[in-house]
């Protein structure tokens, strides 16, 4: 199954109405991961999700600092639900001060279930929060637009880290609004995310 982020539908919002059409490669503008990467990122997120879920990784409380770099999604998208924005989260996480900051950036969106990129999306996610043990908590914000339709995003991240032999890992859900910036219409979005440390 593509993109196993547990994520709702959108409708028309995240800034991206000018997408719900047909789709095709006509619309891609903009930066975002080929449709090659973005079939691995959802490889991927399903290869840790498995690995939780059968107990081979399991939580920890890790010290120091970590630079940790991964993807954030948001999937259903468009009226037919076959849209998947992916974009790029990358972290400085002090877990002895217990914070994190960061940014969710070069997002793109996908159709089907070969990724076929249609679209790149402007704009990023500042991140900021809080780490206290194995957990993270922190909120993205910030203003995206497919460069008809600009939006406001402003979920929450609610993570957990692991050690994936010796490499920390933290995954987790996404869940905020986002809001229409010319209609004023607020969504409510779930979505996922994962970052690894370099």
């Amino acid at each position: 199954m593509r993109f196993k982020f547990q994520m709702v539908a959108l409708a028309a919002s995240f800034g991206l109405a000018a997408c719900n059409g047909s789709g095709g490669s006509s619309g891609a503008t903009g930066g975002g991961l080929s449709a090659a990467d973005a079939r691995a990122v959802d490889t991927a997120y399903s290869a840790y999700e498995s690995r939780i879920d059968n107990g081979d990784l399991t939580p920890t409380s890790p010290s120091g600092q970590a630079k940790m770099a991964g993807y954030m999604g948001i999937g259903n998208l468009g009226d037919d639900g076959e849209l998947t924005a992916l974009g790029e989260l990358n972290m400085d996480v002090d877990f002895d001060a217990g914070t994190t900051t960061g940014k969710a950036s070069n997002f793109a969106l996908y159709s089907g279930d070969e990724m076929t990129r249609e679209a790149g999306v402007s704009g990023a996610l500042d991140v900021d929060g809080t780490v206290s043990g194995s957990s993270l908590t922190a909120r993205a914000t910030g203003a995206v637009s497919d460069g008809e339709s600009p939006a406001t995003v402003d979920v929450g991240l609610d993570g957990t880290f692991y050690d994936d032999n010796g490499t920390t890992l933290v995954q987790g859900e996404v869940a905020g609004t986002v809001t229409d910036d010319d209609s004023g219409d607020v969504t409510n979005v779930d979505g996922g995310f994962y970052a690894t440390e370099n």
